[in-house]
């Protein structure tokens, strides 16, 4: 191979280079949508009817029983353009939020021992 020749194929390769970052990091933003929600029954219909306003990031950082997250939904409803889901639809997607993100018992850790707590000064 001549250095023409490898000249012409370094030049090629690196101007090719960014391409593939650009196309790796539009599939990582794609997945974001995507990966986080768990995998279960249902989960496709919250893809396809949640997501189209927000990213799926903000369902699974919530939690509810069913009354909490069909509250979620009527507020949407009412307040922030989303449509009627149908008695059906909206059933499944309820079956599937509250099954994967329910309500959690406790959200912050429990209080320090007392004897691991500082002392307070001038008391």
């Amino acid at each position: 191979m001549t250095n023409r020749m490898k000249l012409i194929w370094l030049t090629l390769i690196t101007l090719s280079l960014p391409l593939l970052f650009i196309t790796a990091s539009s599939t990582a933003q794609e997945g974001v949508t995507v990966g986080d929600l768990v995998q279960e029954e249902g989960w496709q219909l919250v893809r396809d009817n949640c997501t189209e306003c927000h990213s799926s990031l903000i369902i699974v950082q919530n939690s509810g029983n069913r009354e909490v997250w069909k509250s979620r939904i009527e507020w949407m409803q009412s307040s922030q353009g989303l449509g009627e889901l149908g008695p059906e639809l909206e059933g499944s997607i309820l079956d599937y939020l509250t099954s994967n993100y329910g309500q959690k018992t406790a959200s912050r850790r429990h209080a320090l021992p007392t004897h691991l707590m500082p002392t307070t000064p001038n008391l």
